[in-house]
């Protein structure tokens, strides 16, 4: 999610969409670095918890994080490439922003990570 600034956060679908789960969110992130409004549902919907782009490339880079995501694609039968598909322009724009930001700290796409 870019911000008017052109603060780049990352959200838990974009997270998703990496090969996270809410488990690994919970074992590998700290606490969210912020909370967001949620675009989907501005007047009703509840902030959204968000990670800076560094977070991301950090635990992303870690050895213990890089395994589980092999273990879990595997067992999950799915690949990064096919949970990274959508049909929707707006979120492909945002996680191709987060991408671009995460790869930009230091961090490497998901399918790479998980290739070994």
């Amino acid at each position: 999610m870019r911000q008017r600034d052109g603060t780049v956060w990352v959200t838990k679908p974009i997270l998703r969409s990496r090969g996270w789960t809410d488990a690994a969110v919970r074992d590998f992130l700290p606490e969210a670095e912020g909370l967001k409004p949620n675009p989907r549902f501005p007047a009703s919907g509840s902030p959204m918890p968000v990670w800076r782009p560094a977070t991301i490339a950090a635990a992303e880079a870690s050895p213990e994080w890089q395994a589980w995501l092999e273990r879990s694609l595997r067992r999950r039968r799915t690949t990064p490439e096919a949970l990274a598909e959508t049909g929707d322009p707006n979120f492909g724009a945002r996680l191709e922003a987060a991408r671009a930001a995460i790869e930009a700290e230091g961090g490497t796409p998901p399918n790479a990570a998980a290739q070994g």
